[in-house]
């Protein structure tokens, strides 16, 4: 069915529209645009909300953004680098201690993510995918509506301050964000859950504690990060949850800070009032429909805790691009192919998200369990923490690899009976190493549900 649009509205064509110039929509145009295929990106400009969107690129994603020709060594001078994770969670020492995850333990070891902020990064890809010869880029407009043709495919309303214009495309691609006002119009329903809401300042990193990682706090109040931005400066951000009072929250997760770098964090938020977002976990129905691919965060977004929604987004566009050159430009059969494979990288993402926030925030004795476990793991096996940061970085997109460290964290409980003897109880320790293994037999359902699919 044909949508009521303006009757003066003029006519364009193109092979790829892409709806959103953010980092996923760069991204599809930088892989799509080797391909011979003329792309035009709408990009509708800065949106306040996103003020706070990502910011932390994992290897994988930088590996992939300087494969497309998109990070350039100026780009890369400007950004900070970050070489894992440094994890501190309550403790009975006077300062906090990090649990050290990097994305290689090698002395030796050159991996490294990036850290750029948002729309400096958003900037700097708009710059550069202009210079691609086949690629253009619209400012300031939006997709305002879609129109079904008859053979089923979709084509646009693009709206500017100039008007409308049809634009007819082969390739309809989604890259709008969470809020996907593309997904909208073509009738992919979603469901949403909320998390809660994020609010960020930037301070001097002059005491960052782990300047060369991402720092994460663990607390029963939220979860707080915090990361060299470059510059001398610091983000930090903390998570209120759903129906908490924002400054209580706060002063909880601030106890988890050690002591110098807590004071600078209290003298900015005397005087600064933070930015805010909302954290929410949005899954579409489905990745695709007629000729139209949500990729990045309009394909579904998680709670940011891993910090991989860019490079996720990074991924969908390579997922798109191989399957385009697999199927030989067969758009219903390439669709059908990305739709497989980044919702099998979707599943992994988000499953792992859900059970590290649950273990990690949750006061119920098979989370208590379970977050004893992890650290557990991660001291005991070196081998365990790469397959970890494997996972937590997407290098391992892999079910059936979640699956499998699900079931050896899960196995750290037998070591820690005599703490739980000494400490707990064994009726709490019992009772969460039974809901613990109806998880692990979740996850192998999973594993079995996505072979059968493939299949």
């Amino acid at each position: 069915m044909r949508m009521p649009v303006n009757e003066g509205a003029e006519e364009a064509g193109v092979d790829v529209l892409i709806a959103g110039g953010g980092v996923a929509g760069v991204a599809a145009a930088a892989a799509l645009a080797p391909l011979g295929l003329t792309i035009q990106i709408v990009e509708p400009g800065p949106a306040h909300w996103r003020r706070l969107a990502g910011e932390l690129i994992h290897p994988p994603g930088v590996d992939g953004l300087r494969a497309l020709g998109l990070l350039d060594d100026a780009a890369r001078d400007t950004a900070s680098p970050v070489a894992g994770f440094a994890i501190f969670r309550d403790s009975d020492r006077a300062e906090p201690v990090a649990e050290i995850l990097s994305y290689d333990d090698r002395p030796e070891s050159s991996v490294c993510g990036l850290v750029i902020e948002h729309q400096q990064l958003k900037e700097a890809l708009l710059a550069k995918v202009r210079s691609f010869p086949t690629v253009t880029v619209r400012f300031n407009a939006l997709v305002s509506a879609m129109e079904c043709d008859g053979d089923g495919s979709f084509g646009a309303i693009v709206r500017d301050e100039h008007g409308e214009t049809r634009v007819g495309a082969k390739l309809v691609v989604a890259a709008d964000g969470p809020l996907s006002r593309v997904r909208k119009l073509i009738g992919i329903p979603h469901t949403t859950r909320r998390y809660s809401t994020m609010l960020g300042i930037e301070v001097d990193d002059a005491h960052l504690p782990q300047k060369g990682y991402g720092n994460i706090f663990l607390s029963p109040a939220g979860v707080s990060y915090a990361y060299a931005m470059g510059r001398g400066r610091a983000r930090v951000m903390f998570e209120v949850l759903l129906d908490a009072d924002a400054r209580d929250s706060i002063l909880v997760q601030l106890t988890r800070f050690p002591a110098v770098f807590r004071a600078d964090v209290e003298t900015v938020l005397s005087c600064t009032k933070p930015l805010a977002a909302l954290n929410v976990c949005i899954v579409p129905k489905n990745s695709i429909k007629a000729n139209v691919a949500l990729i990045g965060d309009a394909r579904g977004c998680c709670h940011p805790l891993t910090a991989s929604g860019i490079t996720a987004a990074v991924k969908d566009s390579l997922i798109l691009r191989d399957a385009l050159r697999e199927k030989r430009m067969d758009i219903p059969a390439a669709l059908r192919v990305y739709a497989r494979r980044g919702d099998r990288l979707q599943l992994t993402r988000r499953m792992l998200v859900e059970e590290l926030r649950e273990a990690f925030l949750a006061q119920t004795p098979e989370a208590r369990l379970l977050c004893q476990c992890i650290f557990s793991y991660w001291r005991r096996n070196p081998e365990g923490r790469q397959r970890s940061m494997a996972l937590l970085s997407m290098l391992d997109g892999s079910i059936l690899s979640l699956a499998t460290q699900y079931a050896a964290v899960v196995r750290q409980a037998f070591l820690l009976i005599p703490r739980w003897r000494r400490e707990e109880t064994l009726a709490d320790w019992s009772r969460g190493v039974l809901a613990l293994s109806r998880k692990s037999l979740r996850f192998q359902r999973a594993v079995i549900d996505h072979r059968r699919r493939r299949r």
